[in-house]
């Protein structure tokens, strides 16, 4: 490594609140690693994840932080020289209390606190008095991003249509008094602020209005606004957009993203050519704090240590060096693993992607392990014929990795996920081919390799669950077990229904003679959607 980082503060923030928790001995490993390439910050995005005086059913059965483990894990960053920033919501993204009786009352709508109730405050002191108890740090991230129905709900029926920019303004007011009680400097999320003034939408950053000079006002002086932009690859992107926030305050910090949040595998190609691009705008606008998310939509089942190709990266970038060479000697230095075979534990998502095409996004892994035999929501997506070779070859490759004493277990898992997709991927097309064709025989041969998927299956369980629990609190993997448990359900029962069919126990199978529609009217040909429960079914889950 060359240089210094070229910023004031320059971290992390990892999703605690997707139903993956990381464990402690993952956080104090997390902290070793990104203390040794020069991160002096991480954060913790909890939700409801941490627990909070006063307020029992707050993060009840999700995992979350005690105060102690709070406490340990400050102390224990604060040893290596890092902060520990709280990273909490105050207006959205608090669908997860709403469900208990007591939270119903300060609803708005969606997943939205109800501005300007007293008992919303009363929470938030009761989350920043908890959280003053445990951070030595007196920087705290307050969220209240993507509150875009905010106001037309309850607030609406109380208080009549207003605007969203001054609602937010009361609440901050509110929020931001509380918040200087407990002596804290407070961050939030720029995108609310940046639709008013812009008319963009938070990540598209897309201008289709001007009322900068009208919003700035709004804005509090002691407050930081954060822009997060994860997907562009041009420098110019993101230094127009720096521009435009520090028109609205100067107190203007980045957020990047090193993408974890499709599915099972961590996507270091696309990561590795955004953050490049954002870094170099950063250093050229002379942004003084930068954070990079790894968020963990839908399940939390990437590992956030799949993306160290792309946070070693970012540190080099931050010190001004780009040659992807000397990045490579640094990798295998601090790491211990080859840094392309590293990168390639995102090769199961690149089934479909030509050589030399640029980074995708997809996440036919995920896609196509939840696409259901008999119901193929994706199968119209499918090139008969091509994933089980491209699967033998990948498992082959990751084969590699797994002997590493300390990294093996992310090979074997996505490994295991290979030899599952090597059958499972285009048997649902294989099958319905089959059986509208009257072809029995292949049906019959097509038995046998549901049989085979369901030791696959098994065997990707295993290793999956020992990926878990070596990095996650074992709350949230009970969805996992229900996910992958119906998968494995599924295939057995597929299986007995051909059986069934082949030896005339069944006349017909009723879900094969469907005429298969684009998955969920979606055009173009990508096999990618990160969300579970539409993938294995049109009903309901």
């Amino acid at each position: 490594m060359k240089n210094k980082i070229g910023f004031e503060k320059f971290g992390v923030m990892i999703d605690c609140s997707r139903n993956a928790v990381m464990n402690l001995p993952a956080f104090r490993k997390m902290v070793d690693i990104l203390s040794s390439l020069g991160y002096n910050t991480i954060r913790l995005y909890t939700e409801d994840t941490y627990e909070v005086d006063g307020e029992p059913y707050f993060g009840y059965l999700r995992g979350r932080y005690t105060k102690a483990e709070w406490r340990e894990m400050d102390a224990y960053a604060a040893a290596h020289g890092m902060e520990l920033i709280p990273c909490i919501q105050t207006l959205a993204h608090l669908g997860g209390i709403f469900r208990y009786a007591g939270y119903g009352k300060i609803r708005d709508i969606d997943d939205i606190l109800l501005v300007g109730e007293e008992r919303t405050y009363e929470l938030i002191d009761h989350m920043l008095c908890t959280l003053s108890e445990c951070f030595s740090s007196r920087n705290i991230h307050l969220g209240m991003d993507e509150a875009f129905m905010l106001g037309k709900g309850k607030y609406l029926e109380k208080n009549g249509l207003q605007d969203s920019a001054e609602i937010i303004r009361k609440h901050l007011d509110r929020v931001l008094m509380i918040a200087k009680k407990y002596g804290f400097t407070c961050e939030i999320w720029g995108d609310m602020f940046m639709h008013a003034a812009y008319g963009a939408t938070g990540g598209v950053y897309e201008a289709r209005k001007d009322e900068a000079d009208k919003i700035a006002p709004l804005v509090p002086e002691d407050l930081r606004l954060c822009y997060w932009d994860y997907y562009h690859t041009e420098i110019s992107h993101y230094e127009e957009w720096i521009d435009r926030h520090r028109r609205l305050t100067e107190n203007v910090s980045f957020a990047g993203g090193i993408w974890t949040w499709t599915g099972f595998c961590p996507n270091n190609s696309y990561s590795l050519k955004i953050t490049q691009a954002a870094v170099r705008a950063c250093l050229n606008k002379g942004v003084h704090e930068v954070y990079f998310t790894m968020w963990g939509d839908n399940g939390g089942e990437c590992s956030p240590f799949g993306v160290l190709p792309s946070l070693v990266a970012a540190s080099e970038f931050a010190r001004g060096n780009f040659d992807r060479q000397a990045i490579r000697g640094v990798f295998l230095e601090k790491i211990g693993v080859d840094f392309d075979l590293f990168c390639d534990l995102e090769t199961p998502d690149r089934v479909y992607q030509s050589p030399g095409a640029p980074p995708s996004t997809d996440d036919p892994s995920k896609v196509m392990l939840f696409t259901d035999p008999f119901f193929g929501i994706f199968d119209l997506r499918v090139r008969e014929g091509v994933a089980p070779g491209y699967y033998r070859k990948v498992a082959a490759r990751l084969k590699e990795g797994e002997s590493h004493p300390e990294w093996g277990y992310l090979f074997r898992s996505l490994r295991a996920l290979c030899k599952v997709l090597e059958i499972k991927f285009d048997l649902g097309v294989k099958t319905r081919k089959a059986y509208q064709a009257g072809d029995r025989e292949t049906l019959g041969q097509l038995v046998k390799e549901y049989a085979q998927l369901l030791v696959r299956l098994d065997k990707f369980y295993e290793a999956f669950e020992a990926f878990w629990m070596t990095e996650k609190k074992p709350f949230g993997f009970e969805v996992q077990d229900i996910r992958l448990g119906g998968v494995r359900q599924r295939v057995a029962h597929c299986r007995t229904r051909l059986e069934n069919y082949l030896a005339g126990k069944e006349k017909n199978i009723p879900e094969l003679e469907e005429e298969l529609l684009q998955p969920l009217g979606m055009s173009g040909d990508s096999i990618g959607y990160n969300y579970y429960g539409v993938l294995p079914t049109a009903n309901f889950i």
